[in-house]
């Protein structure tokens, strides 16, 4: 846009190096301004007030930037609860209903007792600009302010911009950020459900998570969801600041006061609801690759895994095993012993996961059986229909994997969930999955706008309109129909139907959704699992996700920390990234680092591109394997508190991955770290993630630390420098947690029949604390339904005192396996006596069952406790 344009267009001119040229004038001149009085909510739960558009000198309305601005709208402001509230733009009259996208989600309504923010209108008079801001009361930070200007509401354009009290700014996906800490400096992130790869570019992936985070000069957090399901941008400014803009729906948000950043992530679960529950299994190490020939190849990984002793849970397969790549279908020729297969492998506790994918194929009786239930999306109306369109039919037609054309499921509908539910039963009686990976739902379509003339999407409002995001600068053609199905097609039932313009972004989320509750029927009551490529705020509550088709580069390992931590904020913690890389071949020294970093992903499998080599641990014995077998077994080991973080994220909405920042707020320059990260408050993972690196710079905050396989206390805190051998990954355990752990085995099944441990890393005062939460590990709703158990440990004044805490329900059996170790580290000096209380007796330790070793001061206790029974420890 010249100056002559940008001027013409109402904005400013302004040419100076490394600023933007045009941009909006204050909401002065350009916006709205104050239209009524404002009206008080009821028992003191926010207000509204009506706006109309600025005018110019002479009384007419200001100029219009893209067309069909709304004269009038309404600005509500909800006080949902203390620390939540929600803000909305839409136009006078509107029902914001019908504006929001079609998200299950929890509107907070408690009681007003101690607020913990003022929202305010800068002008209240008749005619004043609209300026708002958000103030933190115990501060006066101002968290949320527009006064930056440039506030429009139009039929196809929607914009806002908030002045940020700080530049630590973090979140906004799905995409890849090369830090995460956000460069302020004008960069533009679009969010828009995309097959794109994570490349080295800005551009949208496979999912959207309109949700930022942002640190206060003081340490305090809070966070910001734009409720919004449309294409979106994004834009940074150093001042600092943030632009929204979109093209549809309202502007609405959340905002959420903390004020610790943990307390953000849980105020926004609350909004968007809490992560599912993973089975035990799915927190086992996991094996896949596309391209697998036959049976016979799927077997051989699976034995030359076993061989080297690699913990292995669950073995995939990719769309490989599909007769003409056709879901709910098994190639006879190469895979027709894949059944027995399965049934083989299950019996020593292995389990099996299978792909589908939603483009079905329009040539088998699936296809037939969703034609009679009208499953599948469709044009608005037949004279819009590109020219390679079914004459006979309104069923959007393209081309995915099939060999031939597929039709796409509206999973919006009701009978959708009918159909798919009935194909996945009737699958599951030839092939006995334990779980199910959802891919290609952004919705991928390979053809569209592509080639030919005949498969154009029509030109029309929805598929051209007048703001291109920046997503539509993806594809190869600008059009946000690029590789997915025209905007211009309908979705949903008849009384709630929608455009896919609208819903697009959510298609992902609905198919989790359907396939969540399929599964666990079908699955008879198990747990289970769904893995959705595509996902939307929400989407933790019915699915995991991995970091799509990665590439086997250094750069894309680190980048994987970045894509965990973010997804952990966006309340999707079953996360993680193909070890090894899925696209080009990776190497072996890459591979022998990844699977380590892998070991700690909470999602943790190895998956490759059909054209790559095999890099399956067990391809280098002595080099990837046994290096991943001892990180594997660190995690195996330490399963029941990464378990306990699970349940603690199911249950309240906290994290399970975590950056530095949120355990260390006020330390700036843990704000920055994004090449470490944490499990839960207690573990500080530290991978090697460039080449030929035998050490590793790391940042130890100020705190009580340990070395995880020495049990000898930090003394350099800092930024320091750690040796890394090729077979190691360093691990530091935070003193003052204890972490529930359990011998490690060959795969989940074993290792739940091994006895239990306790690692107590004391703090300064010698003391620490933590728990445990066990249940079968794959009933579905055992939290609900109380079959579960919960143990407490607290060391303080010499005492250990193991409790059980919650036992929910009467017919729980309790846990069979014993405590049989517990290790202590940063115990002063060696016991002279360790005596042992319960209900009924005390004794005393024997000599031999525990050792203290003086040079690391770590204290290991080899004694047998009930876990089902109360103890205390005493140390003199």
């Amino acid at each position: 846009m010249g100056s002559e344009n940008c001027t013409k267009a109402g904005c400013l001119w302004e040419t100076v190096r490394g600023q933007p040229s045009c941009f909006l004038p204050d909401s002065s001149v350009y916006g709205y301004e104050i239209n009524s009085a404002q009206t008080n909510f009821p028992n003191n739960k926010g207000f509204s007030i009506n706006l109309r558009r600025i005018r110019s000198a002479d009384g007419t309305q200001s100029f219009s930037l893209y067309g069909n601005d709304i004269d009038e709208i309404t600005f509500a402001v909800n006080y949902h609860s203390d620390n939540t509230l929600g803000i909305a733009f839409y136009p006078k009259g509107a029902n914001p209903e019908q504006l929001r996208p079609p998200v299950a989600i929890t509107f907070p309504n408690k009681a007003i007792s101690d607020q913990r923010y003022e929202a305010r209108l800068v002008n209240t008079g008749i005619g004043q600009p609209f300026n708002f801001q958000i103030i933190r009361r115990n501060s006066n930070v101002v968290i949320f302010d527009t006064s930056m200007g440039g506030l429009t509401v139009a039929k196809q354009f929607l914009m806002l911009s908030t002045k940020l009290p700080s530049e630590y700014l973090y979140g906004l996906g799905e995409n890849t950020h090369d830090t995460f800490l956000h460069d302020m400096n004008y960069r533009m992130w679009p969010i828009f459900s995309r097959d794109i790869s994570p490349i080295d570019e800005d551009v949208n992936l496979y999912g959207a998570h309109p949700f930022y985070m942002v640190c206060e000069n003081d340490g305090s957090s809070h966070g910001v969801f734009f409720y919004n399901s449309h294409s979106i941008d994004v834009t940074t400014m150093p001042n600092p600041g943030l632009t929204f803009r979109t093209i549809g729906g309202m502007l609405e948000f959340f905002v959420f006061l903390g004020p610790e950043p943990e307390s953000v992530v849980k105020q926004y679960s609350d909004v968007i609801g809490k992560t599912f529950m993973p089975p035990y299994f799915a927190l086992g190490f996991q094996l896949s690759r596309w391209g697998y020939k036959n049976t016979s190849e799927i077997r051989q990984v699976i034995d030359r895994t076993r061989s080297v002793y690699i913990p292995h849970d669950i073995q995939y397969a990719d769309i490989d095993y599909m007769d003409g790549r056709r879901d709910f279908t098994i190639d006879p020729n190469n895979f027709g012993d894949l059944p027995a297969l399965v049934d083989e492998v299950k019996q020593d506790g292995l389990r099996f996961i299978i792909i589908l994918d939603p483009a079905i194929a329009n040539d088998y009786q699936t296809y037939d059986r969703g034609v009679a239930l009208s499953v599948y999306a469709e044009w608005v109306n037949a004279t819009i229909k590109p020219d390679d369109q079914p004459t006979d039919s309104n069923i959007i037609i393209g081309n995915v994997w099939p060999d031939s054309k597929t039709a796409f499921p509206d999973f919006f509908k009701k009978s959708t969930e009918q159909w798919w539910t009935e194909e996945i039963r009737l699958f599951y009686q030839r092939l006995k999955f334990d779980a199910l990976w959802i891919d290609m739902n952004e919705v991928s379509n390979f053809d569209t706008n592509l080639y030919s003339d005949k498969l154009q999407c029509p030109t029309n409002e929805w598929d051209d309109p007048p703001y291109e995001t920046m997503a539509a600068h993806t594809g190869p053609t600008y059009r946000l129909s690029d590789k997915t199905i025209c905007m211009v097609t309908k979705f949903g039932d008849a009384s709630q139907e929608r455009l896919h313009y609208e819903v697009h972004n959510l298609y992902g989320y609905s198919q989790a959704i359907v396939t969540q509750r399929a599964v666990r029927q079908v699955l008879s009551g198990k747990r289970s699992m769904v893995l959705s490529r595509s996902t939307f705020s929400g989407s933790g509550q019915y699915t995991g996700h991995w970091l799509g088709d990665n590439f086997s580069t250094w750069k894309n390992m680190a980048d994987s920390i970045i894509g965990m931590m973010e997804f952990n904020m966006f309340g999707m913690p079953y996360i993680g990234a193909d070890i090894c890389g899925f696209i080009i071949d990776t190497t072996e020294k890459m591979c022998e680092r990844w699977m380590e970093i892998g070991a700690f992903y909470p999602f943790s499998r190895n998956h490759n591109n059909i054209d790559a080599i095999d890099q399956d641990p067990g391809i280098w014995p002595t080099t990837v394997a046994a290096s991943g077998r001892k990180a594997l077994n660190i995690r195996y080991r330490l399963l029941p508190y990464l378990y306990t973080l699970f349940y603690e994220s199911h249950t309240t909405g906290s994290t399970v991955v975590r950056p530095l920042y949120h355990e260390f707020s006020q330390d700036r320059k843990a704000r920055s770290i994004d090449k470490q990260f944490m499990w839960g408050p207690a573990l500080l993972i530290s991978p090697v993630l460039e080449e030929g690196k035998l050490s590793v710079d790391v940042y130890i905050p100020d705190d009580v630390w340990y070395d995880y396989y020495t049990g000898a206390r930090v003394t350099v805190l800092g930024s320091t420098t750690l040796p890394a051998p090729r077979d190691h990954i360093n691990l530091h355990l935070r003193g003052g947690y204890i972490l529930p752990a359990q011998k490690p085995a060959l795969n989940t099944m074993l290792s739940r029949q091994n006895n239990f441990e306790l690692l107590v890393p004391l703090n300064d005062q010698n003391s620490a604390s933590g728990k445990m939460f066990w249940d079968d590990g794959e009933s579905a709703n055992t939290i609900e339904d109380g079959l579960y158990q919960i143990n407490t440990f607290e060391l303080s004044n010499n005492i250990l005192t193991m409790k059980v805490e919650m036992v929910a329900d009467s017919t729980w059996t309790g846990i069979s396996q014993m405590l049989d170790t517990i290790e202590i580290m940063g115990w002063p000096n060696s016991p002279t006596k360790i005596s042992v209380k319960n209900s009924t007796d005390i004794w005393t330790l024997n000599a031999d069952e525990y050792f203290y070793i003086v040079e690391t001061k770590r204290l290991t206790i080899l004694h047998e406790f009930d876990m089902n029974n109360d103890y205390t420890v005493q140390f003199e």
